[in-house]
């Protein structure tokens, strides 16, 4: 199931509920580090515990994350929640 609705992306998503998946392709590129950290640390709250998070090819979370981990899966990359062991969630 899929809802599409405008969303204020520097505002809280917890009125949306959790997502298994959320896709931020070609967004954060426009906002300055700062911005783009607050961004993705409120995707994070709003991810199931093994949820995924793809964003542009351009884009990247490594330096500004470090919560995620980067994975692969054919040609494409997303990022899943690191655990405290080291394991994904």
């Amino acid at each position: 199931m899929a809802a599409f609705r405008r969303t204020n992306l520097m505002e809280s998503f917890a009125a949306l509920g959790r997502f298994d998946i959320i896709f931020c392709r070609n967004v954060a590129i426009y906002f300055n580090e700062r911005d783009r950290t607050s961004l993705f640390q409120r995707m994070e709250r709003a991810l199931e515990p093994s949820g995924c998070l793809v964003i542009g090819a351009m884009e990247s979370l490594g330096g500004i994350c470090p919560q995620f981990e980067s994975k692969r899966h054919m040609r494409a990359v997303f990022y899943q929640l690191k655990t405290t062991t080291g394991a994904l969630r």
